[in-house]
Formats: C-alpha cells, structure tokens, sequence
C-alpha cells in the first residue's frame, strides 16, 4: 500500500507543478500583455493630430487617384470586366481605395482595319492617365507591336 500511496502522490505532485507551470506562463503572457497596453496608452499621449490629418489626407488622395484612374481607363475603350477596387481601412476607420484595374476588351476583330482601330483605342487607353502603371505599359507595348504586325500583313497584301 505504501508504493500505491507514493506512486500516487509522485502523480499529484507532478500535475500540480505542471499547472503551477501553466499559471506562471500565463500569468507571463498576460504581464507583458499588460505592459504592452501601457506602452501603447503612453504612444497614445504623444499623438500629434497633424500626424494624424496627413495620414488621413494621403488616404483620401490616394483614393481619389485610383478611381480617377481606372474610371479614365474604363471609360475610354470598351471593358471585359466592371472596375475592381482594393481597399484598406484608414486610421479614421474608413475604407479608402488603394489600388485597382479594369480589364480591357483585348479581343481582335478579324477585319485588319478594324483591328488596327480596335488597337489605337487600345493604345489611347493605356495612356490616357499621368500615372501610367506596369499593366499599362504591357497594354500600350503589346498594342504597339499588334499594329505593326497588322501593318506590315496588310503592305505585303497589297
């Protein structure tokens, strides 16, 4: 009886340290957690309102931009898709624009003429904003290339 009495206090005893180790843990977790916040509410006292408006400012702007952008891409050539937006919430907590694309009808009309249309709107729609993006670009190279190509079929049919 005695080995059973020893054996099952050597068992209590090891989960009573195993959940002594749990508390501590937690108890850790929860200090640094606490320390955290405090650090956090100290930032907070130092938060300077103009920081604060330019943040807020850029987001607008930026949502501005975007739609600008891809409305003037969208209304220039025919699409395949509705306009697509990204969004991010501000510090304000609202949901501000912050990237975004249309995509272009790039299908060809098999006429030569009205493919090499179908290519200058292209072209025209790639460019038609300041900011022009990557996919931009590859648009407006890609149509480039399309009416040479067209170009030089149409001077070796003739």
């Amino acid at each position: 009886m005695e080995i059973q009495d020893f054996e099952t206090q050597s068992l209590l005893y090891a989960k009573l340290a195993q959940k002594q180790a749990e508390l501590a843990a937690y108890d850790g977790r929860q200090r640094i957690a606490s320390v955290e916040n405090s650090e956090f509410e100290n930032n907070l006292k130092n938060y300077d309102e103009q920081d604060y408006q330019r943040v807020v400012a850029k987001f607008k702007n930026t949502d501005t931009m975007i739609k600008a952008h891809e409305q003037a891409h969208a209304s220039s050539t025919t699409t395949a898709t509705p306009i697509q937006y990204d969004y991010q919430m501000g510090p304000d907590g609202k949901m501000y624009t912050v990237g975004g694309e249309v995509r272009l009808d790039t299908s060809m009309p098999k006429d030569p003429k009205q493919a090499q249309l179908k290519l200058d709107e292209l072209q025209k729609a790639s460019n038609v904003s300041s900011g022009m993006s990557v996919a931009d670009g590859s648009i407006a190279i890609q149509a480039n290339l399309m009416k040479q190509l067209i170009q030089m079929r149409m001077e070796d049919a003739i």
